[in-house]
C-alpha cells in the first residue's frame, strides 16, 4: 500500500494543474514563465514557457509542497441534483448514435455490468438511475467517474463516458487527477481505492 500511495503522489505532482492553489503554498518557487532564443541570423525571440513548469514535479521541494497541499485540500465537488434533459436534449439523443443513454448501454454491456450491479454498488436513487437509462437526466460528473470505478471500465472509455454526458476531466481539480489515476493505471481494489480518497481527502463519489 506504501508503495502505491508514493506511486500515485508522483502521478499528482506530474499531472496537479491547480496553480491557484500550488502558488500560494509556503516555499513554493514560481518558475521564470518567460524566455528567449536567438536564431540562425541573429534574431532575438521571446516566448512563454508552458504552464506545466509551475506543476509540483518541477519543484526542488515537492515532498513537503505537496504534503502541506494535502493539509489544506477539502472536495466541494458535489451536485445534489441531476440535471433533467429537456425536450430538444432527449429528441437529439434518441436519434443520434451518440446519445449518452445509448452509449451508456453500449459500455454496461461490454463490461457485463447490469443495472442491479449499479444499484447495489452506487449510493443512487432507483428512479434516478432509471431516469439516466431512460433518457431523461444527464449523469453528473460524479455519478460518470463512481460507475467507471464501480464497473473496471477502463480509463478509454470513461473518457469517452464523460464526453457523450458534456463533461471532460478538468486536472486543476485534485478529484480529477487522482480517478484519473485510479482508472490509468486500473486500479479498481476497493481497499487501495478507499486509501486514494483518503490521503487526498476525495468525497461526495457515488461508491457505496
Amino acid at each position: 500500500m506504501y508503495d502505491f500511495i508514493i506511486d500515485l503522489d508522483a502521478y499528482f505532482c506530474e499531472k496537479y494543474a491547480g496553480y491557484d492553489k500550488l502558488s500560494v503554498l509556503p516555499g513554493y518557487k514560481m518558475p521564470l514563465m518567460q524566455a528567449s532564443e536567438t536564431d540562425e541570423w541573429g534574431r532575438t525571440r521571446a516566448y512563454t514557457l508552458p504552464a506545466n513548469t509551475m506543476r509540483l514535479a518541477t519543484q526542488e521541494k515537492k515532498d513537503e509542497l505537496l504534503k502541506e497541499l494535502k493539509n489544506r485540500m477539502v472536495d466541494t465537488t458535489f451536485s445534489f441534483s441531476f440535471m433533467p434533459m429537456n425536450f430538444m436534449e432527449r429528441t437529439s439523443a434518441r436519434f443520434s448514435k451518440q446519445g449518452f443513454y445509448k452509449q451508456l448501454d453500449v459500455i454496461l454491456k461490454k463490461y457485463d455490468f447490469t443495472d442491479a450491479d449499479a444499484l447495489e454498488a452506487l449510493n443512487i436513487d432507483k428512479e434516478i438511475w432509471t431516469g439516466i437509462r431512460k433518457n431523461k437526466f444527464w449523469p453528473s460528473k460524479n455519478l460518470v467517474l463512481s460507475l467507471a470505478l464501480a464497473a473496471h471500465i477502463s480509463a478509454s472509455d470513461t473518457w469517452k463516458l464523460l464526453e457523450w454526458s458534456g463533461h471532460t476531466m478538468d486536472y486543476s481539480i485534485v478529484k480529477d487527477v487522482v480517478l484519473g489515476y485510479l482508472l490509468e493505471k486500473k486500479v479498481y481494489n476497493p481497499a487501495m481505492v478507499e486509501a486514494a480518497l483518503k490521503e487526498y481527502k476525495v468525497d461526495n463519489l457515488f461508491l457505496r
